[in-house]
C-alpha cells in the first residue's frame, strides 16, 4: 500500500494520527468507492489515493471533531471515487460514425463520441432502426428535433435545453412525449424488438 511509504513524510505524532485514521476509517472509506466504483482493485488504489490526500492535509483532520472528521472522509473518498469512475468511463467510451436517411432520403453520417453507453447499449438492430425511422417522420418537428439531438447526436437534455432555448425539463416532458407517440405509432412492431 502507498499509504505506508507516504508515512515516512510525517512527523512522528502526524504519523501516528495518520496509522490511527487509517485503521478507523479504511473500512468505511473502501465501502463508500466500492459503491461508487464496483471493481475491488480500483477500491483498494482509491483508499490509497484518498489516505494520501489525508495526509497532505493532516493539520485540518488533527484539529477537527468526531463528525468532522468522518465529513472530510466522505468528501474526500467521494470525489477521489468519482474522479477515476469519470477517468474509466473516458476511457472506455464509444467512438464511432452512426448512418440514416435524412428527410430527403438521403443517407447521411455523424460521427458521434458517447461516454455514457457501453458498446452492448449501443448496439441496435438495423430492423429497428428502419422501424423507428420510418414512424419518426410522423412525428411533430419539435419532438424529431429532441429525438434526433438525444439520441442521434448524443446531447444531454441540458445540452439540447440550450440549443432550443427551453428548460431542460421541458426537454424530458418533449422527450417522454416523442417516445410515447413513436411507441403509439408503432405499436407491436417497435414492442417487440425493445
Amino acid at each position: 500500500m502507498l499509504f505506508y511509504s507516504f508515512l515516512a513524510v510525517l512527523d512522528a505524532e502526524d504519523r501516528s494520527f495518520a496509522e490511527q485514521l487509517f485503521e478507523k476509517y479504511h473500512k468505511y472509506i473502501y465501502e463508500i468507492v466500492y459503491n461508487i466504483l464496483n471493481n475491488h482493485q480500483d477500491s483498494e488504489d482509491t483508499v490509497d489515493e484518498v489516505m494520501i490526500n489525508i495526509m497532505k492535509n493532516i493539520d485540518r483532520f488533527n484539529n477537527a471533531s468526531g463528525n468532522d472528521i468522518v465529513a472530510q472522509i466522505v468528501i474526500y473518498s467521494r470525489h477521489a471515487a468519482i474522479n477515476l469512475y469519470n477517468k474509466n468511463k473516458r476511457r472506455n467510451k464509444v467512438e464511432g460514425y452512426y448512418t440514416y436517411v435524412n428527410e430527403e432520403n438521403e443517407f447521411e453520417e455523424i460521427e458521434y463520441e458517447d461516454t455514457s453507453e457501453t458498446v452492448e447499449e449501443r448496439i441496435i438492430t438495423q430492423e429497428t432502426v428502419e422501424i423507428v425511422r420510418k414512424y419518426l417522420r410522423q412525428l411533430t418537428p419539435e419532438h424529431r428535433d429532441v429525438i434526433k439531438l438525444v439520441f442521434v447526436l448524443g446531447y444531454t437534455n441540458v445540452q439540447v435545453a440550450r440549443v432550443l432555448h427551453i428548460t431542460p425539463n421541458a426537454v424530458g416532458l418533449r422527450l417522454f412525449k416523442a417516445k410515447k407517440k413513436l411507441l403509439e405509432l408503432a405499436g407491436g412492431e417497435l414492442n417487440e424488438r425493445i
